[in-house]
């Protein structure tokens, strides 16, 4: 299960019993960091967490002091920079080299409720974009942890929309470029927040080598459907992870299979009949990801038959990274490994021959000036004191 997904379930788990829990939300980075805006880590009434805001440098003092933080039930903002060479930055094992912004909330406020909520609706359609103001001025009407939703549907939840002059346009370039952001307005500094659904992955074939594929896929918090002919073995016994298993109809191979144009597909039947049947449906569902599983020139052979010249669809054939795998398990590697590239935009080569960052930089769309925070919400060690803090 995927972090997001994770503390939802304990959300659920906890019910009423979630006095004292606390949200840790990364909402800003600058520089460099492990995780990035939108990490997320619940802290429960126990000292147990669930998700990860860092590394593993910073989880440990967050948890410690977050009841502390937030002792008087508002949110807090505290601000972690990691990037001074002060030898006390290592001996905490921080040293990341950025700053780190964290919004601390607790679990039971109306607002955090509201918004897992909201995250829940976005998780089961197209996404959605929500904002949180991480900064205001005294004067500026908002409060730290005020907030807007905006559905797919294009529902708002959460406040009143005239009260967020020119969001709407941020919004809108959120949704369009699925990314983050943190914005600037009138007295006040906002963390905008696309929240994307699950991954959505097709596996057609249900033989062994399908069931790690399966499970990588479902570490990664995708939402993943297997499909094949053969009832005995499109089975949930089989496939215990996967979210669904569909038993194909061959007359109508994609009844009750859902690809979109963000739908990641899989073709691993061993088949190449019932390949030949599948692989026109699936190409005019245009999904964003078609491998092949099979060498170069079945999948040439396939696409002649139907008439379709392989310069004009995009078909990964061979399927996956060309990392020496021979086993099903490396195999299954190897495909998710080329998927999440692909999916990322990135040639999924060795991070030592990338030339600039591992990381696209935070967008800041004109970064209100003249906020710092409060002396109540700032660590007072900037690090080096952390633990007396």
């Amino acid at each position: 299960m995927d972090e997001i997904g994770a503390i939802l379930a304990a959300r659920r788990e906890l019910g009423n019993r979630d006095q004292g829990a606390v949200l840790a939300t990364v909402v800003h980075v600058r520089g460099s960091a492990y995780r990035r805006p939108g990490a997320r880590m619940l802290i429960l009434p126990d000292g147990r967490r669930i998700g990860a805001i860092s590394g593993g440098c910073l989880e440990g003092d967050v948890a410690k002091k977050a009841w502390w933080f937030t002792a008087d039930g508002r949110p807090s903002v505290r601000v972690y920079d990691t990037s001074s060479d002060e030898d006390a930055v290592w001996e905490f094992g921080l040293g990341c080299n950025g700053e780190i912004q964290v919004l601390l909330e607790r679990l039971s406020t109306p607002a955090v409720q509201e918004s897992l909520e909201f995250m829940e609706t976005c998780r089961q359609s197209t996404g959605g974009v929500t904002a949180v103001v991480i900064r205001s001025q005294p004067l500026s009407g908002f409060s730290v942890g005020d907030r807007l939703h905006w559905s797919p549907d294009g529902g708002i939840r959460g406040g009143v929309p005239q009260r967020w002059p020119d969001l709407a346009a941020h919004v809108d370039e959120t949704v369009r470029e699925r990314r983050s952001r943190l914005v600037g307005l009138a007295g006040c500094e906002v963390f905008v927040e696309w929240i994307a659904p699950p991954q959505r992955l097709v596996i057609f074939g249900a033989g062994h080598d399908a069931i790690p594929v399966a499970s990588l896929a479902k570490q990664l918090g995708w939402a993943v459907t297997v499909v094949d002919g053969r009832p005995a073995y499109a089975t949930p016994a089989r496939f215990p992870l996967a979210d669904r298993v569909v038993v194909m109809r061959p007359e109508n191979p994609l009844s009750g299979v859902a690809i979109g144009k963000e739908t990641a597909v899989v073709m691993m039947t061993h088949n190449y009949i019932q390949d030949g049947r599948l692989l026109r449906e699936i190409l005019a569902a245009r999904p964003r990801y078609l491998g092949m599983l099979g060498p170069a020139n079945r999948a040439d052979r396939l696409l002649h038959e139907l008439g379709i010249s392989r310069e004009s669809v995009d078909v990964h054939a061979p399927i996956g990274l060309d990392i020496g795998a021979t086993t099903p398990e490396g195999i299954a590697l190897s495909i998710i490994s080329e998927i999440q590239a692909e999916l990322a935009g990135r040639p999924g080569m060795k991070l030592r021959h990338r030339r600039s960052s591992i990381h696209a930089p935070a967008i800041e769309a004109g970064t209100a000036q003249g906020l710092p925070l409060p002396d109540a919400e700032r660590p007072v060690c900037e690090i080096g004191q952390l633990e007396q803090a």
